[in-house]
């Protein structure tokens, strides 16, 4: 989904993970701050033998503790983006101590739903097969991304992919102008994406929808939006931020008035914003020890 200048939606759809042309400036740009060390394209995952790599951040000075551990999903309509979306949050919170990867996954139309789900699960078993040695928390994992990212990581909070005794389940999300319930979201911007993800079928459509799928488990979720985003309407956000108090989930929902899609990627809105999923993940997860 367009993102403005959101690397996540640079101009051109990929038919492949991994293969967005090379993303615009981002404002303000990325600068790795000292305290971080980063580490890029590791491969976390190979469904159907292709690589997906994820790009690591973390604190030089590893806390004497575990610290909880962030996955970062990029937005581009599921058809396109680069982890380097949210490389600036990433680096963010691992020089406050928070570990965090910023992953890829399979592009539509090539691989439909549920392919995607399945590669940023296995994202987060990896993150906790790997907690050890990063010095994350494998019970305090949180999820976040933007648009087709802001819905992987809803998803990821409400849904469950154990293998080997390793959960999927992440215990925090925070959502950027997500998707959330594909039967309702009938915009001209979302037509072509949403049918290259799921089809024509109604019922990967409600799969598809953390709306419809949440329950009373859910993860505990922050859920920010603009109020003029006419790709993804607002009233997604805040259909969804209802149906989880009616769960009784602890919900947040911030409006950015009169902000267009993609918002938090940029001024003035992306360094509130990003306090905003800081404060958020620190209270809800806690902080490096």
């Amino acid at each position: 989904m367009a993102q403005g200048r959101d690397p996540a939606t640079a101009a051109g759809a990929a038919g492949a993970a991994g293969a967005a042309a090379a993303p615009p400036a981002q404002d303000p740009p990325f600068v790795l701050p000292p305290a971080v060390e980063q580490r890029q394209g590791i491969v976390f995952a190979t469904p159907a033998g292709q690589a997906l790599t994820l790009d690591l951040f973390l604190p030089r000075e590893r806390p004497a503790r575990p610290a909880p551990g962030i996955v970062f999903v990029h937005g581009g309509g599921w058809r396109q983006g680069t982890p380097r979306a949210f490389w600036r949050q990433a680096a963010h919170l691992a020089a406050l101590g928070v570990p965090g990867i910023s992953v890829r996954y399979r592009f539509a139309p090539r691989y439909r739903f549920p392919a995607q789900l399945e590669d940023v699960q296995a994202a987060v078993r990896w993150l906790r097969t790997n907690a050890a040695g990063l010095g994350v928390d494998a019970a305090r994992v949180g999820a976040a991304g933007g648009s087709a990212g802001g819905h992987l990581a809803a998803l990821l909070g409400t849904t469950e992919a154990e293998v080997d005794g390793v959960s999927s389940r992440v215990q925090a999300v925070v959502a950027f102008n997500g998707v959330f319930d594909f039967p309702t979201l009938n915009t001209a911007g979302a037509s072509g994406p949403r049918r290259d993800l799921l089809g024509d079928d109604p019922e990967v459509a409600r799969a598809a929808s953390p709306r419809l799928c949440a329950d009373g488990t859910a993860a505990p979720t922050l859920l920010l939006h603009g109020t003029a985003d006419t790709t993804v309407p607002f009233a997604q956000s805040a259909a969804y931020a209802g149906r989880l108090r009616e769960l009784g989930v602890p919900v947040e929902l911030v409006p950015a008035p009169g902000a267009v899609h993609g918002f938090h990627n940029r001024p003035p809105h992306y360094a509130p914003a990003l306090e905003r999923m800081t404060r958020f993940f620190l209270e809800t997860l806690g902080g490096a020890p």
